[in-house]
């Protein structure tokens, strides 16, 4: 006999998963209490709210492409853990969720904070099941420690995401008798599942069409980021000369520095990545399920499979052919399926050809205004929004992590951003709320605690998690935070002004300065943009998290870099 939360921290270590983020809380607290003598395999981290934690679980599943464990009393991580939880599920994000009903015995007499589903109390099994790939109701200890395993596999497995595991009370205190049923067995057994790649005919098949093309282009979405496959997306364009648009959670799968970048697309994108994804004969969507919000809402203008050939490479088969008719899905990890796609056009591309084609493009974006405005340069103050992003461009390095958060801030950074290195953007895309971003970079720092980290929010996003400047205290994790701060909602705000019906979108004045000193971390307020280089290069090699507070100009819209007749078709 053997306790069911040291055999549930036991199932962790032999995963290796390796990080927890939560509030201790009801049935869940012996599982903490066992991971006190754990602390050497898993470390956990203790966060001031349950959303914070969602969020750092995201981040976390993100970059190592394995799930953390996010963990607390049920209300409470069904609701406020559900906004990270519900980013994770539409972000695809691996994610395991360990949680309780909080029944205290008495499931059916509807007690305090219950989430059985019985009569008087609400379902917390329903809620998560409405977010997640997977959800288990654990009834019995045994129960409890194969759910975990079944979790582990299916939030690691296929398209990613959060799985989770409910348990009652006595299954998450009780003991484990392994002679009774169901039996538990390795962990490692329900793990070992071999990657997806299409058969070697439809990859020759793929390989003639990309040949046949005269004007060949490549979208690269999320899915190049769950699958790390940077190098192989970027040996594909230079082998081909081909040009690479991301969708909007596919930003810096491809570096945008890079000659053959276009940005990103979509009805906020870079008008160059329209016009020569329009123009292109031969579509490679990898890890892009082609969504509106990213192909400008169905434009034929954009996308038209009358006159485009269309290669998806997907994890998932409904994906392909989901939004738009396809020509061939190369169904499997995008890395594996761009290696034996490269292995096949190998030698068969000219170089003289591909650089042709690229110095094409290099010409196109020149001409089209890749990334350019007048209001980069601008010395207004408050600050122009777009002149921020260009010193923020021009103060981080390639090695840089960079989140963003939701709103205005957010589409001045996705539009004018140009990522120097592969991998090193992390964004809200699936529900995309205000306040993901803060407690994302907390995370990024956590993992990679020898680059600078960098998070750009407004003043509504960053309000909402004031408090991750305590983690960042407590666990010696020095962040940038930069806000956008005009006192305003910046995008709902945008569209009242036109009608000048302003209503509950308008802020007190906040000094974020004085906030994070209470903190105990470092404040620097800036009004003049030749101060914000300055400030940003400061905060990012300070060994404490600095906040920096950007006057920003409340009345610059957003619809200066929106496709206006994209909005119009969806009003």
């Amino acid at each position: 006999m053997s306790k069911a939360s040291e055999e549930i921290c036991d199932v962790l270590i032999e995963a290796g998963i390796d990080h927890v983020f939560g509030i201790p809380g009801g049935g869940t607290i012996p599982i903490w209490d066992a991971l006190y003598d754990r602390q050497d395999r898993i470390k956990v981290v203790l966060c001031r709210h349950e959303q914070a934690a969602a969020c750092m679980a995201d981040l976390y599943g993100r970059m190592t492409g394995k799930p953390a464990v996010l963990m607390g009393q049920g209300a409470f991580i069904a609701t406020s853990g559900g906004f990270g939880i519900l980013e994770a599920y539409l972000s695809n994000t691996p994610m395991l969720v360990l949680t309780d009903t909080s029944d205290m015995g008495f499931g059916q007499h509807a007690s305090y904070q219950c989430g059985t589903g019985e009569y008087g109390s609400y379902d917390i099994a329903g809620i998560l099941r409405s977010m997640s790939k997977f959800t288990s109701c654990a009834m019995t200890p045994e129960e409890a420690v194969q759910g975990v395993q079944f979790a582990i596999k299916h939030a690691t497995t296929g398209r990613t995401g959060p799985a989770c595991v409910v348990m009652r009370s006595k299954a998450v205190s009780g003991q484990v008798n392994r002679e009774r049923f169901p039996l538990i067995r390795p962990t490692a057994g329900y793990l070992r599942t071999a990657a997806m790649v299409p058969p070697q005919a439809e990859i020759d098949r793929a390989a003639a069409l990309i040949l046949g093309a005269r004007h060949p282009a490549v979208i690269a979405g999320n899915g190049v980021h769950l699958s790390k496959a940077y190098r192989e997306l970027r040996s594909l364009a230079e082998r081909l000369g081909a040009p690479v648009a991301t969708s909007y959670k596919g930003k810096s799968a491809f570096p945008e520095v890079h000659p053959l970048s276009l940005g990103m697309m979509g009805s906020f994108g870079q008008k160059v990545a329209s016009t020569v994804i329009a123009d292109a004969d031969v579509l490679i969507a990898v890890g892009c399920h082609l969504g509106p919000s990213d192909c400008r809402f169905d434009s034929p203008q954009f996308i038209d499979p009358a006159r485009q050939k269309i290669i998806q490479i997907d994890i998932d088969s409904r994906n392909a052919g989901w939004t738009y008719p396809i020509e061939l899905p190369l169904i499997g990890d995008a890395k594996r399926v761009l290696d034996r796609l490269l292995a096949k056009l190998r030698g068969k591309i000219p170089a003289a050809k591909a650089k042709e084609r690229t110095s094409a493009i290099e010409e196109r974006k020149t001409r089209e205004g890749f990334c350019s405005a007048p209001e980069l340069t601008s010395d207004a103050s408050p600050l122009m929004p777009q002149r921020i992003v260009r010193e923020i461009e021009k103060a981080v390095s390639p090695s840089t992590l960079v989140t963003f958060d939701a709103g205005n801030n957010r589409l001045w950074m996705a539009h004018f951003f140009r990522s120097k290195a592969a991998g090193t953007v992390f964004c809200p895309g699936g529900v995309a709320g205000m306040g993901w971003g803060p407690p994302a970079a907390l995370a990024a720092k956590l993992l990679r605690p020898d680059r600078p980290v960098l998070s750009v929010s407004g003043d509504g996003g960053f309000a909402m998690m004031t408090h991750v400047l305590s983690t960042s205290v407590q666990y010696r994790l020095p962040v940038a935070f930069l806000i956008m701060n005009n006192s305003v909602l910046g995008m709902v705000h945008n569209f009242q002004s036109m009608t000048k019906r302003i209503i509950a979108t308008e802020f007190v004045d906040t000094d974020y300065v004085q906030i994070a000193k209470a903190y105990g971390c470092k404040g620097i307020k800036v009004t003049r943009p030749e101060d914000l280089g300055r400030a940003l290069r400061r905060a990012l090699r300070a060994d404490v998290s600095t906040v920096i507070d950007v006057a920003t100009d409340p009345s610059e819209p957003f619809m200066k870099i929106a496709m206006i007749e994209d909005l119009l078709r969806v009003a």
